[in-house]
């Protein structure tokens, strides 16, 4: 399962995929300052189209432009393969940046006849840019373990991502959908939550400082790798059946959960001290829960409670526990609890009447965007 010492290139430096987590943090602000402007009007439906918008403001412009940057960052290593074309990542990042803002802008403004074409052109090139690295990385990797079928398992699912989103601007473009709604969307979500960014998380915490070192026992990697692989096709088929079945439902989910939550104790023994993972794994335990339930809690808030707990929640817990080690001083020693705020006020405020909670949420994540780009600039400063 290990290289050979020779075989491992020398750790990227920063350079090599410049600005993505600052601009991760400067979308993190605006996304908070959409839940101050709008507050409890952006979950009086489902599918209200400032919702959308806002739910993607996060999803390209946070998570997706830092999850990109870390892999960039560490693809040379975890695959034993030197970037094809450093010279594109600069271009993939100002791509995805124009793509996350004008989305926002397409879905929840009437601006559609040219935001969600420049939408289609940012994201389409920026990730066609961002996969086609990867794609040949991982194909000329002389690897050949759970740690590299796992960042396969990514970036297929993101492939998936990526064409059903652009089917996506295409309805809200035309209006129409070619295949039943609630399907896609459950689709989209399977694969870009729990394949793209669950497991890319999952890998980047498991493999820490070293790439040959996974916390899991070879025993348990590949039915690993099966249970994730098996969730994320037997989920989509289940949401097309006809006849939805909240017990196909469960049990499909079941091997990918199952493989996630190995993949999360892995990486809890790998980095034991981390208190953003650790409350991240908190966040997603509740968010899982609030999924299982949904069967027997079909309403609007309690769907809408797994997206707060699984997006602000769980993937921005641990992004930002991969910056533990840089320290801020002054309010940045403040960061953790005003993070946990900025997630569990919308979460309250599902179910609560007061505007001033969705707002005071709002203006937590301002501040918590704003020390995560101070985190970033004293990490390129040292």
């Amino acid at each position: 399962m290990n290289p050979r010492p020779d075989d491992t290139p020398t750790p990227t430096s920063r350079a090599s995929a410049p600005g993505f987590q600052r601009v991760a943090a400067i979308f993190l602000t605006l996304t908070g300052a959409v839940l101050l402007a709008w507050g409890g009007r952006l979950h009086e439906h489902p599918l209200l189209p400032v919702s959308v918008a806002t739910v993607h403001l996060y999803v390209l412009g946070v998570l997706t432009m830092a999850l990109i940057g870390i892999a960039l960052k560490q693809l040379p290593r975890w695959t034993a393969v030197p970037l094809p074309w450093p010279g594109l990542n600069p271009w993939t990042l100002g791509f995805l940046a124009l793509g996350a803002l004008t989305v926002f802008l397409g879905i929840g403004t009437d601006l559609h006849p040219w935001t969600l074409l420049v939408a289609s052109l940012g994201v389409g090139v920026a990730l066609s840019f961002f996969l086609l690295q990867a794609g040949i990385m991982l194909i000329k990797s002389p690897r050949r373990d759970p740690l590299t079928a796992l960042l396969a398992i990514a970036i297929l699912s993101l492939s998936g991502v990526f064409v059903l989103g652009g089917i996506f601007l295409g309805e809200y473009s035309h209006g129409f959908l070619p295949y039943d709604r609630f399907a896609m969307v459950g689709t989209h979500l399977t694969w870009g939550l729990f394949g793209w960014a669950g497991i890319l998380l999952g890998v980047t915490r498991l493999a820490g400082p070293r790439p040959d070192s996974p916390a899991f026992r070879p025993s348990l990697s590949w039915p690993l790798v099966a249970g994730a692989l098996g969730s994320l096709v037997l989920v989509p088929l289940t949401l097309f059946t006809p006849q939805l079945d909240p017990r196909w439902l469960w049990a499909a989910m079941l091997p990918g959960s199952i493989a996630l939550a190995a993949l999360t104790l892995a990486g809890r023994k790998q980095n034991p001290g981390n208190r953003y993972g650790h409350a991240g794994d908190l966040l997603g335990l509740l968010a899982l829960t609030t999924l299982l339930l949904w069967p027997l809690r079909p309403e609007p808030e309690w769907r809408l409670l797994f997206g707060v707990l699984i997006l602000p929640g769980w993937s921005l817990s641990q992004l930002f526990g991969l910056h533990e080690g840089l320290r801020l001083t002054g309010p940045g020693r403040f960061h953790l609890p005003i993070h946990l705020l900025a997630v569990g006020l919308p979460a309250l405020g599902l179910f609560l009447p007061w505007e001033l909670v969705w707002r005071a949420g709002g203006v937590l994540m301002i501040l918590s965007g704003a020390l995560f780009f101070g985190v970033e600039r004293l990490g390129e400063s040292s």
